[in-house]
């Protein structure tokens, strides 16, 4: 008896063993179960995929072909201006040349035989000075280099506000696609509802009828809402100067910033930061260089040469054994050039430089006109945006309570079809025009910055 109890415990053990093996089976099994969800880490690039605004601008700067080409055009002027510098530094050259033949002479005749002739020089030529010539070029070359810059800085500022509009363009669009979904779903309610009503004989047909109607039209209305998007997608991609790029989705923003400045004021900041004024101040002091180059060209120049040759002929004469060695020479020259007539061509040049300062100061005060235009145009277009933005708002409330007040009387039976889906279209349109106001601020906003050049 006392063997058949041990045995028993023995075996009430063992199950108590398994029955523990067990469950940490089961546990060990359930763990991945509950870890396995966690591929939210992978989920996490599905967060980073998100194309923010900056990320959009900072793949425009580095991608976009014209400000490429407007970097392209600096380094050009910084090779005019070294081009400029090389009239500070003396021209070298090595002239070698072997030359055979036969010579005339006066008493001689021509010689019977050829001769060679071996020639080897190296000469310098430096410009000592050309009273202020030389200065006023490289100066030019500079002030041309800074209005490079500065176009390079209006490229620059006309990219970042494309790749904006296209931006708050495809947000914009992405919402009204948003209610246009929202209309075909209330408007396939609707259908169900005038289907049910006419099954049970309490609507005519024609509710069926002309709720089908405004459904398809909904629902085309949607089609045309996401191609919209997709062509709102590729505009975009242009602005930010990529051929191809999976289509992302944005960051919205819809909030909206007060404007700091009165129109006065965004205009004085205008003309004190728009690139392209300081590009014409920079173009026209590069002119007034050379206004000043052309009118020294009546001035003379000091100029030094200097060379050191070898040479010698295979004539052989009393003082001239033989071809070799070479017998050498050297020379310096200071000269002093002065202008006396150059057929009126100074003086046209002259004539033509001051006639491009005209232009160029001409073009600066239409440009500054234009800044003027582009400040006040988008400043009045926020203010006017601003309160566009609340009437819509209103607007778009009322709408809402308009249609659950149509659909409350058509579900009681006292409202007719034509109210509801009038109710509903207004809603529509309420919502669309609300939306394209948010996102025409954004927009504006975006214009405001670039014209005050900010």
């Amino acid at each position: 008896m006392i063997v058949g109890v041990k045995r028993l415990s023995q075996l009430f053990s063992f199950a108590v063993m398994l029955t523990a093996l067990f469950s940490m089976l089961i546990v060990a099994a359930e763990v991945p179960a509950q870890t396995q969800p966690q591929p939210a880490q992978t989920a996490a690039p599905q967060a980073n995929n998100i194309l923010t605004l900056d990320e959009a601008i900072q793949i425009a700067l580095e991608n976009h072909p014209s400000i490429r080409a407007s970097k392209e055009r600096i380094g050009a002027q910084e090779a005019v201006v070294g081009q400029q510098m090389a009239t500070y530094y003396p021209l070298i050259n090595m002239n070698n040349f072997y030359r055979t033949g036969t010579q005339s002479g006066t008493t001689t005749g021509v010689t019977p035989n050829p001769f060679d002739t071996f020639f080897s020089a190296g000469s310098l030529n430096l410009v000592l000075y050309n009273f202020g010539k030389r200065e006023g070029n490289v100066q030019s070359a500079r002030d041309t280099l800074d209005a490079t810059g500065f176009n390079y800085k209006t490229t620059t500022d006309s990219v970042i506000l494309g790749v904006k509009q296209a931006y708050f363009t495809y947000l914009g669009l992405r919402a009204l696609v948003k209610v246009q979904e929202d209309t075909v779903t209330s408007r396939q309610a609707l259908t169900d509802q005038a289907k049910g009503f006419y099954d049970v004989g309490t609507r005519a047909r024609i509710d069926v009828a002309r709720a089908e109607s405004n459904l398809y039209l909904s629902k085309a209305n949607l089609i045309s809402a996401l191609n919209a998007v997709q062509v709102a997608w590729a505009i975009l991609k242009n602005a930010m100067g990529v051929r191809d790029l999976p289509e992302r989705p944005l960051v919205e923003d819809v909030t909206m910033t007060p404007v700091a400045y009165n129109l006065a004021e965004a205009k004085k900041i205008a003309f004190a930061s728009r690139p392209e004024l300081k590009s014409f101040d920079a173009q026209r002091r590069a002119q007034d260089q050379l206004i000043a180059v052309a009118r020294r060209q009546h001035l003379p120049d000091i100029i030094f040469d200097g060379n050191y040759r070898r040479s010698n002929t295979s004539i052989v004469t009393p003082a001239n054994p033989g071809t070799f060695p070479l017998v050498g020479g050297w020379q310096i020259q200071l000269s002093f050039v002065v202008p006396i007539f150059d057929g009126f061509r100074t003086t046209n040049r002259v004539q033509e430089t001051l006639h491009n300062y005209y232009v160029i100061s001409a073009q600066e005060e239409l440009q500054r006109q234009q800044v003027a235009l582009d400040v006040e145009q988008a400043y009045l277009r926020l203010m006017e945006l601003q309160e566009r933005i609340k009437a819509n708002e209103s607007a778009r409330d009322a709408a809402k309570e308009n249609q659950d007040l149509a659909e409350g009387r058509y579900q009681v039976g006292v409202g007719s079809i034509i109210e509801i889906t009038d109710a509903q279209t207004l809603y529509t349109d309420a919502q669309t025009t609300y939306i394209r106001t948010l996102y025409d601020y954004k927009i504006a906003e975006a214009q405001f910055i670039r014209a005050i050049g900010q």
